[in-house]
């Protein structure tokens, strides 16, 4: 996976039990629709907690954070 470590804008929706859920993302100036979540899984900075999100368009596999402390979301990596 090519790391990227960028802050990015994503439109995510709420579910049952305050669940998180990504929807689409706006990265080097093109939205990219998430087709499916394959794995979700969360840790802690410090007192803070990062959710980990592994999403797919169909065709390239990227690594969503959302950092709920500073409720800012990032792109960490790219897989093609």
């Amino acid at each position: 996976m090519l790391a990227i470590g960028e802050q990015i804008s994503v439109v995510a929706a709420f579910g049952g039990g305050s669940k998180l859920k990504p929807l689409r993302f706006r990265w080097s100036g093109r939205q990219i629709d998430i087709r499916e979540i394959t794995y979700e899984w969360a840790t802690m900075n410090g007192k803070t907690k990062r959710l980990h999100f592994s999403v797919t368009d169909g065709n390239t596999l990227y690594e969503l954070s959302f950092d709920t402390g500073s409720v800012l979301w990032r792109l960490e990596g790219v897989e093609t």
